[in-house]
């Protein structure tokens, strides 16, 4: 499964909010920002290292990029916070 049964709940349910995402693609993921745009999604940024490409854009959008064969998984993106 490409996200968590309680994501796509929520993004089927509410599918013109606004998602945050994080999502694992199949290789360089620069390869791909062309194609998630052209889905409705904005590329806020690439990640090399670990094959990932923060996004954001409505739900109903997010949803479509589960059917391309490169997207490996999708995650919410979440703030992380450290304690100093």
């Amino acid at each position: 499964m490409k996200a968590s049964p309680d994501l796509l709940r929520v993004w089927r349910e509410q599918s013109q909010a606004k998602a945050a995402v994080i999502v694992h693609v199949d290789g360089d993921p620069t390869q791909y920002v062309t194609a998630i745009e052209q889905l409705g999604v904005s590329v806020v940024r690439t990640f090399r290292l670990t094959n990932t490409i923060a996004a954001r854009g409505l739900a109903r959008d997010v949803l479509s990029l589960l059917d391309q064969p490169w997207v490996i998984r999708i995650e919410a993106d979440q703030t992380i916070t450290t304690m100093t």
